[in-house]
């Protein structure tokens, strides 16, 4: 198998067009225009990557229903990268992406590889002109391993909040995020969106704020908000963290994958319903063929049972829908799902 970085290219699917910053998936990374150079791209497979480009991210996740995922995240303009040892930065005129890619490590190692990941993840992302946090991804192996507060998961949110707390960073104003664990061995990958825009965070009325969770689970709450949107121009772009099926702040439907899906999609609905308020007028969040979706399941076997339901949701919709196996933060949760979708104002 080989891929590529392209321009358009109709064998591929095509990233959202028509916007400055442009998001889609397919088989191959394929620019909207002439003009839209890559900012990041994901690789989800179990080869090497082999766009060859500094965007591209191999994080240590397996499609379940191909062999090999890219999902590209394009802009409109110029982007320039550096590359310094384990962290790239990639910048253009309204955004910045930091990469850091460390060895994994043990669960009692965790929580200071976290924090010095993090450490250094903040110091690149200050030296950008972008000073606001809007999006956060981390991909680490093992994410369940260890009991009680011993948890890799529980020591990471520990590592992590250690850093914000140090730089000031106050709940409120956490971004968006996302915590998957890789099902095989990988790196541990953490990715930082920021912007110089005005980013909105959002919560979900239907949920405890994950950064107000009690601490049964674990002595530091997960520093991340639901969702948000940032304000860019004319456009904007809507952030989904990891969901899953909470209800205020406890699991439901323990061992029913299709019933936490539904569950899920009922988070999701409510996450698109308070982005919409908060959007400029004529702005509407839904789920549709422009928004890029990744399904995180724990067992393969489950993806007939997850697709029909959100088959049933989108209806001949969600072309950008990843299908991923990976492990969920909580033990009890068998799916995930977060996304991102750009929005045009009506003039």
């Amino acid at each position: 198998m080989t891929s590529k970085v392209s321009g358009t290219d109709q064998r591929a699917v095509p990233a959202v067009s028509g916007t400055q910053l442009c998001i889609g998936q397919g088989e191959e990374l394929s620019a909207p225009s002439p003009q839209h150079q890559l900012l990041l791209g994901f690789y989800f497979g179990s080869g090497a990557a082999r766009a060859g480009h500094p965007a591209v991210v191999d994080i240590g996740i397996d499609p379940i229903d191909r062999a090999e995922i890219y999902e590209g995240w394009w802009y409109e303009g110029e982007v320039s990268f550096t590359v310094d040892g384990t962290t790239t930065i990639a910048q253009c005129d309204d955004y910045a992406v930091v990469t850091v890619q460390v060895p994994d490590t043990a669960p009692d190692k965790f929580r200071a590889c976290t924090y010095e990941v993090y450490k250094e993840l903040m110091r690149a992302a200050r030296t950008t002109g972008h000073r606001r946090l809007v999006r956060i991804w981390n991909y680490f192996g093992e994410i369940n391993a260890g009991d009680g507060d011993d948890e890799k998961y529980r020591q990471f949110s520990i590592g992590r909040a250690q850093v914000f707390e140090e730089l000031g960073i106050q709940d409120e104003m956490v971004p968006a995020g996302t915590a998957i664990g890789s099902v095989r061995e990988s790196a541990f990958t953490v990715i930082a969106l920021v912007s110089k825009h005005h980013f909105q965070n959002v919560e979900n009325p239907r949920q405890v704020s994950a950064f107000r969770y009690p601490p049964v689970y674990g002595p530091k709450s997960p520093k991340f908000s639901r969702a948000g949107c940032v304000s860019v121009a004319d456009q904007r772009l809507f952030l989904i963290s990891g969901t899953a099926a909470i209800v205020g702040h406890e699991s439901v439907h323990a061992g029913d994958v299709g019933l936490q899906t539904e569950e899920t999609l009922n988070n999701l609905q409510g996450l698109c319903d308070a982005i919409s308020a908060i959007a400029s007028p004529g702005v509407q969040l839904t789920l549709d063929d422009e928004a890029v979706l990744r399904v995180y399941m724990r067992n393969s076997s489950d993806l007939e049972v997850v697709a029909a339901k959100l088959q049933k949701l989108l209806g001949a919709a969600g072309r950008n829908i990843a299908f991923l196996n990976a492990d969920i933060c909580r033990r009890e949760l068998m799916v995930e799902i977060d996304g991102a979708k750009t929005a045009v104002v009506p003039k």
